[in-house]
């Protein structure tokens, strides 16, 4: 999905099953409901009209319940859903979400687990892949049921690796020391062979991959320290050297043009890529040591939101039933891009002839998908990608700016 549905938020409202009593704010015996269930979503463009069609297939089947999917900006998304969520009145069955606001929205106390509802169901663990169906849990307990996935991996030029990184890609991972030898052969021919597009994306993978771990010994998110300030030294290093794409140079153009090896980017760019008149593939994100992947990926979490009205079993388990459709029945979702979280989607032959299927099907790439969900984050994120720039040309001091961001994303934890 694009960025804009990436940076969701979200809350959830779930009622037992029959036999449970009603939770929520409303207590007693479930009102009667309509025979429709609700879906909102913060899906735009190309995106929203292939969720949109997906949600036509489902309603051909001729469901009990039927399904309809809201679709907004995601200001706008963020603002109803959490006036629907405080006062429980006008919300949707189902919010389409980003996984890592699911703890977030959590501490705050406005989620219920889908707990009894997937009882007996094809909603298993086991269904999904490890990592997404984990993004979904809070303290042990399945708040979310994974939907599609974004990623960020990388794009690479055939035809320039072959001439300035010959035999980079034999295993299918590029390292940035390969990355940089890449760049000094072809840097005289005005061609780089690496950029930033997207400074946090680039930030949590490296981080990640030089042993960089989240939260410090107090339990709470801790990024002033020397794993951070290795990750924008090397950054520094690549665009010093003359191998980066420079601040202000539109990187998709360069790579479109002929001008850049390889160009970390999202799933989401498979539209943009597609026609490029040159040979060209996907493979994981760069990496700091081939014997240790990680690939960070965004899980979107299909989750119920707290309702004054009890939503009756019956319309429980027509969710429930959505759910498990949606495990086979997701490929025009994929076409821009996404990958699948349901396993069953694996033996599609025409997800399988997408370019980005590598990533689930070969194991250690599968193994590798990193869902990141820890509380905080989003604030790191947001201030990395103010200050990535300054530090990676030089104009402030990494150590420096990585202390007044750990301070301000405290500041935020605590309001």
């Amino acid at each position: 999905m694009n960025k804009i549905t990436k940076a969701a938020t979200m809350c959830v409202a779930l009622l037992a099953l029959a036999g449970l009593s009603a939770c929520g704010a409303s207590g007693g015996a479930p009102k009667a409901d309509s025979k429709t269930i609700t879906v909102w979503g913060q899906t735009t463009g190309p995106d929203a009209d292939a969720a949109k069609k997906t949600f036509d297939d489902y309603n051909a089947t001729n469901p009990e319940y039927k399904v309809k999917l809201v679709s907004m900006k995601k200001d706008t998304f963020n603002a109803k859903l959490a006036t629907a969520a405080r006062s429980g009145k006008d919300v949707p069955d189902i919010a389409w979400v980003a996984s890592e606001e699911v703890p977030t929205w959590h501490s705050q106390g406005i989620l219920e687990e889908w707990g009894s509802a997937l009882d007996g169901s094809k909603v298993t663990a086991d269904a999904y892949i490890p990592s997404a169906w984990k993004a979904g849990q809070v303290d042990g307990k399945q708040y979310g049921v994974p939907g599609p996935m974004g990623t960020w991996l990388m794009y690479y030029n055939k035809d320039l690796v072959d001439k300035y990184a010959p035999g980079a890609l034999d295993d299918k991972v590029v390292t940035f020391a390969e990355i940089e030898k890449a760049g000094a052969a072809a840097k005289a021919d005005g061609i780089w062979s690496y950029s930033n597009d997207w400074s946090f994306q680039n930030y949590d993978n490296l981080y990640l991959q030089m042993g960089g771990k989240w939260l410090g010994a107090d339990g709470k998110i801790s990024v002033d320290n020397e794993t951070s300030t290795a990750v924008f030294t090397q950054l520094k290093k690549l665009l010093a050297a003359g191998y980066m794409v420079p601040n202000g140079e539109d990187a998709g153009k360069a790579f479109l043009n002929g001008k850049l090896i390889f160009i970390p980017e999202g799933t989401w760019m498979l539209s943009t890529f597609k026609d490029a008149k040159f040979n060209w593939g996907q493979t994981v994100v760069p990496q700091w040591d081939p014997n240790k992947l990680v690939q960070c990926s965004g899980a979107d979490q299909f989750v119920i939101i707290k309702s004054a009205q009890a939503r009756s079993p019956e319309k429980l388990k027509g969710m429930r039933a959505f759910m498990e459709w949606l495990q086979t029945n997701q490929l025009e979702m994929l076409k821009s891009g996404a990958n699948p979280t349901a396993v069953a989607m694996l033996e599609n032959k025409d997800y399988a002839a997408m370019p980005q299927s590598f990533l689930l099907k070969d194991k250690r790439f599968q193994e590798a998908v990193n869902v990141i969900t820890t509380p905080g984050l989003s604030y790191v994120n947001s201030e990395i990608d103010a200050k990535a720039w300054d530090m990676i040309e030089g104009k402030t001091d990494i150590a420096q700016t990585m202390q007044a961001i750990q301070k301000t994303v405290a500041q935020k934890m605590a309001q």
